[in-house]
């Protein structure tokens, strides 16, 4: 039973660090919009301390379920879970809006990356006419990144 205790009490602090960071997801979201880079390094400051939190969180969780003989993954959550009484409903809806928060914090996420994604294009973009190179070919390079193939007419030079 103080196990679950502990359980529960790791989870109701997930779900609520979770709620915050998705929280944080949605004013990064804004300020990526607006461009509002020191809002940005602002949101950025709180998610990595709440990334640490989470993390730490799951830690400890999962050392739970060790210490009770089930693996410290979703899988051994899911044992366990299945392993407790009719009456324990509760952990059981508990777990379920921990994922589900974490899916909402995911698909943020994601959302929020496809916006610095469509940014940076603009931005290369903008800096590919300013160098004159705005109908030049693109390649890839071993990382991945992009740069123009041939010479160009620079418009400008300081």
């Amino acid at each position: 039973m103080a196990t679950t205790t502990a359980l529960s009490s790791s989870m109701g602090q997930a779900i609520e660090l979770l709620e915050s960071l998705n929280t944080l997801l949605i004013a990064e979201r804004t300020a990526l919009k607006e461009r509002d880079t020191a809002n940005i390094q602002t949101v950025l400051e709180q998610k990595t301390s709440l990334l640490k939190q989470l993390e730490e969180n799951a830690t400890a969780r999962s050392q739970l379920l060790v210490s009770n003989g089930f693996d410290g993954d979703e899988t051994g959550m899911n044992n366990y879970l299945a392993s407790l009484p009719a009456n324990a409903a509760s952990l059981n809806q508990q777990w379920q809006l921990l994922k589900d928060q974490l899916q909402a914090c995911k698909e943020a996420n994601q959302i929020n990356g496809a916006i610095v994604h469509r940014s940076k294009s603009q931005i290369e973009t903008l800096l590919n006419i300013l160098r004159g190179q705005s109908g030049q070919q693109k390649i890839y390079d071993d990382a991945g990144k992009s740069s123009a193939v041939g010479g160009g007419h620079s418009l400008a030079k300081a």
